[in-house]
């Protein structure tokens, strides 16, 4: 082996070497990075479950003041009572709670919550096109819930099948993350330029193999 032969396959050594730990470190970068986004992701819907959980508590003391009401209303004509003032005088020792001021104080904690929610949302950086179209349903959740000043049934209703809808895809989307991850790594452009470098020298040693250079 002369000596240019010998410095020749020194430097392809090196150069492959080089090469191969960019690829590795590229990948864990990209890796790195996405996980953060997942990590990021399980924190907002930690605090969308839990004003999620408020507004079950909501739905909950509305429809047990509903059935109270209709229970009410039915016992006042057996009884022969016109007016609900009349009514509750004559139930003086039921322990009666304010419906409208439970849904006040429970609508207080979940928009408390959904502030917070709304804060971390200006603070993330998400640039993965699966996940910021999860996002963008997080977002307009939040303003949904946001501008709410009285919680109907019909709004409740609104909210929650954006909730549900936000939680579906984002199980969809965690249950093909490995094959996103894949794709981010073959489009990556630094990627691609490794990939055609490495194509290159492989092309350029079986040209010379095959020239007997």
């Amino acid at each position: 082996m002369s000596v240019f032969q010998l410095f020749w396959n020194l430097i392809l050594g090196i150069s492959g070497g080089i090469i191969s730990g960019i690829i590795v470190s590229r990948i864990f970068l990209i890796q790195g990075d996405f996980q953060n986004q997942i990590n990021s992701f399980d924190l907002l819907l930690r605090k969308l479950g839990y004003t999620s959980g408020m507004l079950f508590g909501i739905r909950t003391v509305q429809e047990f003041s509903y059935d109270s009401d209709i229970k009410m209303h039915n016992e006042m004509k057996k009884e022969g009572i016109s007016t609900e003032e009349e009514y509750y005088k004559a139930h003086i020792d039921v322990n009666w709670i304010s419906k409208d001021r439970l849904v006040s104080d429970l609508l207080k904690e979940c928009k408390k919550m959904n502030t917070s929610l709304k804060n971390e949302l200006m603070d993330l950086h998400i640039n993965e096109s699966g996940l910021q179209k999860i996002l963008d349903k997080l977002n307009k959740y939040v303003s949904s819930l946001s501008s709410t000043k009285e919680m109907s049934f019909s709004k409740l209703n609104e909210l929650e099948k954006q909730c549900k809808e936000i939680l579906n895809d984002y199980d969809l989307y965690k249950n093909t993350s490995r094959k996103t991850l894949l794709t981010l790594i073959l489009k990556d452009k630094v990627m691609i330029v490794l990939y055609i470098l490495v194509l290159l020298i492989i092309i350029a040693t079986v040209t010379a193999y095959m020239l007997h250079i």
